[in-house]
């Protein structure tokens, strides 16, 4: 792989998974870099609306909208191993401060190491991340997550790419949610424009086990996204936009309803980054859910709009 081909996979394939701003699990890795420095630093401020406050992972949603100011920070080590492997070290923090519903006050920590080295006929990957949520000032979840992968440029548009993913989270305080899943994906990402544009779609299966049976399930998920860099003064600007749809079949009676449980969600999200200077940037994302569910407390909607000025250097 070259380094030209390197550094433009490095943002695709953190960026193609999409998911909800509410939503307490880990943190998608930072994909920082936009050329050779190989230490990166970003930090943002701002203002997000959300029309139903909500944590999806414990199917709770207080069916009411809020303003909540956030806060986030990435920093990424990356040093030039050669043109054949990369390694890079990784943290991120994010903070939202709800006005009203303060409970749902939502802190994260991740910290990531990946590793890749190109083979000639195909690229061999690995990547361990480790995440920590509190939710309301209190210790929410802990994630171990570990995925090996596999890739391939055909010519120098088509990059293919599938990866095996193992996740143990665990819940503080709501031990029956502790679970363990296993998940196996593929992506195809067609670049254009030297790299200024590119499509991407990917297929996810997982299998997820918990300590309680009735919140085990088997899920399909169908992701797609585009990406657009344009010029915007001395800098780039950078569009993205994402839709993932994602059928959860549960295996086990929930109680509560006397039935199996069957979800189906559909997520859309756009963003948009304009820089303003050397080091300063604008950033505006929406993104909206449409979760549905026979589950009442798993059925709604949720719009997110957010609005943030950062530095990176």
């Amino acid at each position: 792989m070259t380094c030209m081909q390197k550094l433009l996979t490095a943002g695709a394939v953190g960026a193609l998974a999409l998911g909800s701003a509410s939503a307490a699990t880990a943190p998608e890795k930072p994909a920082l870099r936009d050329g050779p420095n190989p230490i990166t630093v970003e930090l943002s401020a701002g203002v997000e609306y959300d029309s139903n406050v909500s944590v999806i992972d414990v199917d709770d949603n207080t069916g009411a909208d809020d303003f909540a100011a956030v806060f986030d920070g990435e920093v990424e080590f990356a040093p030039d191993i050669g043109e054949d492997s990369s390694f890079a070290l990784g943290y991120s923090f994010s903070q939202s401060l709800y006005e009203t519903f303060d409970d749902f006050n939502l802190q994260s920590h991740l910290a990531s190491v990946d590793a890749s080295h190109d083979l000639g006929i195909f690229e061999i990957g690995g990547a361990y991340r480790f995440a920590h949520s509190r939710l309301g000032g209190d210790s929410f979840l802990t994630l171990n997550q570990f995925s090996p992968s596999i890739a391939r440029f055909f010519g120098d548009n088509l990059y293919v790419r599938g990866e095996y993913t193992y996740t143990d989270r665990n819940f503080i305080g709501r031990t029956d949610r502790d679970g363990k899943s296993n998940a196996a994906a593929g992506d195809a990402y067609y670049f254009m424009n030297g790299a200024r544009t590119y499509f991407a779609a990917g297929y996810r299966y997982e299998k997820e086990t918990t300590v309680d049976p009735q919140f085990d399930f088997k899920g399909d998920t169908f992701r797609a996204r585009f990406s657009q860099r344009f010029p915007a003064g001395s800098r780039d600007g950078h569009l993205r936009v994402g839709y993932r749809y994602e059928i959860r079949d549960y295996s086990s009676i929930t109680p509560s309803i006397g039935a199996l449980r069957e979800d189906k969600r559909h997520r859309f999200n756009a963003e948009l980054e304009v820089p303003l200077g050397k080091a300063l940037f604008a950033r505006l994302n929406a993104e909206y859910g449409d979760f549905q569910s026979n589950l009442p407390a798993a059925d709604f909607n949720q719009t997110v709009v957010s609005a943030r000025l950062g530095l990176r250097f």
